[in-house]
């Protein structure tokens, strides 16, 4: 049975799951100060849901901890031990708490919650929900230029509101109710292999149809390339999947096709392939050209700082540009150094790994399991030329989690006695 037909989509994920994914997009504005904190909607969700969600992975048996779970617990220790150790424990330990609690808490809210498929399709439903409503918000905000989610959120609670972007393709921007049109793009193009492999079971009809021009449309109104770069990828892989279904090694052979165009880039170009993917995948040529000079500074900070990164600390770069650095994965490691880097990746290799090990996986298990496989691949390709923070890095990091949902084992069902007994004489007939 598909998850799309079955009750996995007639109910919405657990409380804590529902409320974290709810106070995502809710405006920055609801934030508040506690002191040198800021407590938004999701880091409040995240304080409180921590420990019992820590309870329950502790008492899961069914899908007990692994080295994927060693391996998050590590990237976020080092984190925090790197924002300690380079800002000092008067000034880094508010922050490193917090980073802990958004990655570490995010992952453990998602393992502890989102223990089976079926849990993994409510919360694709209820992201394709929320993908949904944004884009009517998302295609005023587009067309009118008036921010009608953050600005009466300003009105009421203050703060300084979204700041001016310039217009692309004649239209503005959208942020919907997120602090960046980028991180809105994200956001809702993580929908799309979802609702393409468990919402639409694989299916391309016109209900299909239907419900991925909705992530299409509300992704273009981002207007931003990072989005648009992780939307086209996911349609890539889906076409190559479908394309190529029944041929063996069919991903081996696409990574065969990547290493080779890799290498030819290598060889026939002055500059290396990261560099060209980062320059060609954006709207203008002074981002481009900005973003390559982020990349020969950000690399070289992290050779000078490789293992305890330069946390919160100001990086050397040339005097006209900003501090800005659109890249989450060189921010990540010029931060807290190539350990938290490998820690992070390996955790999603191993559950990639443990995933791929299960030969046992039903049709419907293994289309949820391409569909997290495919988002997470997505999120690694934008994060090239994006960087996620708030509540998409948390979505980021809760994602993570939600991969270990594809490797619950389920219990066992016992024959009763009275079966048993008619299976006993079932096989003496036999024999």
């Amino acid at each position: 049975m598909s998850l799309s037909s079955s009750k996995a989509l007639t109910a919405w994920p657990a409380l804590p799951v529902t409320l974290l994914l709810f106070t995502f997009i809710l405006p920055p504005e609801t934030s508040v100060s506690l002191g040198s904190l800021r407590l938004s909607p999701y880091r409040v969700t995240l304080i409180i849901y921590l420990l019992p969600a820590l309870n329950i992975m502790l008492q899961n048996r069914s899908n007990p901890l692994t080295a994927p779970d060693g391996l998050m617990l590590m990237h976020s220790f080092w984190a925090a031990a790197a924002l300690i150790f380079t800002a000092g424990l008067a000034e880094g330990t508010d922050t490193a708490g917090i980073y802990f609690i958004e990655t570490f808490g995010a992952f453990s809210i998602a393992r502890a919650y989102v223990q089976t498929p079926s849990d993994f399709a409510k919360v694709i439903k209820l992201i394709f929900t929320v993908a949904a409503s944004l884009l009517v918000f998302a295609a005023i905000e587009s067309f009118s230029g008036v921010h009608i989610l953050r600005e009466p959120f300003q009105a009421i609670f203050g703060g300084p509101g979204p700041h001016h972007t310039d217009p692309r393709l004649g239209l503005v921007r959208a942020f919907a109710s997120f602090e960046h049109p980028i991180l809105y793009g994200v956001f809702v193009a993580s929908a799309f292999s979802g609702t393409y492999y468990v919402l639409c079971d694989a299916q391309l009809n016109y209900a299909a149809a239907k419900k991925l021009l909705i992530v299409i449309f509300a992704t273009f109104f981002s207007l931003s390339g990072g989005p648009f770069t992780a939307l086209g990828f996911q349609m890539a892989l889906i076409g190559w999947d479908n394309i190529t279904n029944g041929i063996t090694g069919r991903w081996k052979i696409l990574v065969g096709i990547f290493v080779s165009f890799w290498l030819v880039i290598s060889l026939l170009s002055n500059r290396s392939p990261v560099l060209i993917f980062i320059s060609y995948l954006t709207f203008s040529a002074e981002s481009a050209y900005n973003r390559i000079h982020v990349w020969n500074y950000g690399t070289a900070e992290v050779m000078r700082h490789p293992y305890i990164g330069l946390g919160l600390g100001d990086w050397i770069r040339a005097p006209w540009m900003s501090s800005s650095m659109d890249n989450f994965w060189l921010l990540t490691t010029m931060r807290y150094g190539i350990p938290a880097l490998v820690f992070f990746l390996l955790a999603i290799w191993f559950i990639a790994k443990r995933i791929r090990n299960i030969t046992t996986l039903s049709g419907a298990t293994r289309k949820a399991a391409k569909a997290w496989l495919i988002t997470i691949m997505s999120f690694a390709l934008a994060g090239l030329t994006v960087h996620f923070w708030n509540a998409v890095m948390v979505l980021f990091f809760f994602f993570v989690g939600c991969g270990m949902a594809m490797t619950h084992k389920p219990k066992k069902k016992h024959p009763s006695p009275t079966n048993s007994i008619k299976l006993s004489r079932r096989n003496m007939a036999w024999n």
